[in-house]
């Protein structure tokens, strides 16, 4: 007859010493205080920011991910010609390289003529006449 008692493992294990690392979050104050004479001076400081990040404008993570698959060595040789449609135009050619937000198209048969493209002005990618998906 077998009894297992509840309160104690049924399999020993020799092994190394297991270690967790908890990872703890200190939050610092982020109180700011103003003297009555700095308050309009901040204030325009303030509006003058916010303009400034409303004006810039971020590539969309589909578009950018699409370009980051698009830019690997074998993508390259295999999605030709891409057609790269902006606002206001479309250019037919290759990923080159991509460097940071800005991508490096190359155009014509060979490739010689390189074009720069921030990736937020490229609403769309096209292969063959249409949108890309990837699979």
């Amino acid at each position: 007859m077998l009894i297992i008692l509840r309160n104690e493992p049924l399999l020993f294990v020799q092994g190394p010493p297991v270690f967790i690392k908890v990872a703890l979050k200190h939050e610092e104050s982020t109180s700011v205080f103003v003297l009555s004479g700095e308050e309009s001076e901040i204030a325009s400081e303030v509006e003058v920011e916010q303009e400034q990040a409303e004006s810039v404008k971020v590539a969309e993570p589909s578009v950018m991910r699409r370009i980051m698959y698009l830019g690997t060595p074998f993508s390259r040789q295999v999605y030709r010609p891409l057609q790269f449609v902006l606002a206001d135009e479309t250019l037919t050619g290759t990923i080159e390289k991509i460097e940071g937000e800005t991508v490096v198209i190359g155009m014509g048969e060979d490739g010689t003529e390189l074009v720069s493209v921030e990736m937020a002005k490229i609403d769309e990618i096209l292969w063959r006449g249409d949108p890309f998906v990837e699979d």
